[in-house]
């Protein structure tokens, strides 16, 4: 037995044909209940910002077990290999500008507070953007955009940094662009 209780009821309700497009990291998959955790997608995965279990001290114990292996920075930690999974490029953007960190910060670097900064930054904007149905430039089953505005993006690059008032510079970094305050995010 498949269980879709809430795509099935949207389908029958719209008696329509559900699509689902993904971009970059996402899939759609049928299963049988209680295998999820078998799956592909979900066998083996980190633990989320979402979960219960991403504390603290799980995030210090992920970062020191980083720095026993190559050199990262915050932007890979928080982009690259889904080590914290669900984060991708843009709203890593808004978890450096909120930790104060310019994303070739190494992690190796992290001053104490720096760490708890990175952590409350991670936590506190994926709850911000849960909370708000995801970004503005995405939309859900219904075609409905999230209400979750990014801070760091296309659109602040050479515009006055919200909270100095100095120009949001652009980079490349890491196979895609970083939005950042050079005052703010030393």
């Amino acid at each position: 037995m498949f269980e879709l209780p809430e795509f099935t009821t949207l389908a029958r309700q719209m008696n329509e044909t559900l699509t689902v497009m993904t971009a970059m990291w996402g899939a759609m998959e049928l299963y049988e209940a209680g295998q999820e955790l078998e799956r592909k997608y979900l066998k083996g995965m980190r633990t989320t910002p979402i979960d219960p279990e991403f504390t603290f001290d799980y995030f210090s114990a992920l970062i020191d077990e980083l720095l026993r292996g190559e050199k990262r920075s915050a932007k890979s930690l928080l982009t690259q290999g889904q080590i914290i999974p669900g984060l991708g490029n843009a709203i890593a953007q808004d978890i450096m500008f909120h930790a104060r960190l310019h994303p070739r910060h190494a992690l190796a670097d992290l001053a104490p507070g720096q760490r708890r900064d990175l952590f409350d930054a991670i936590v506190d904007t994926v709850r911000e953007v849960t909370e708000k149905g995801g970004r503005n430039d995405e939309v859900d089953l219904l075609g409905k955009p999230g209400g979750y505005v990014r801070i760091m993006d296309s659109r602040a690059a050479g515009k006055p940094c919200p909270e100095c008032g100095r120009a949001v510079e652009k980079i490349q970094y890491l196979g895609g662009a970083c939005y950042f305050c050079p005052q703010c995010q030393q």
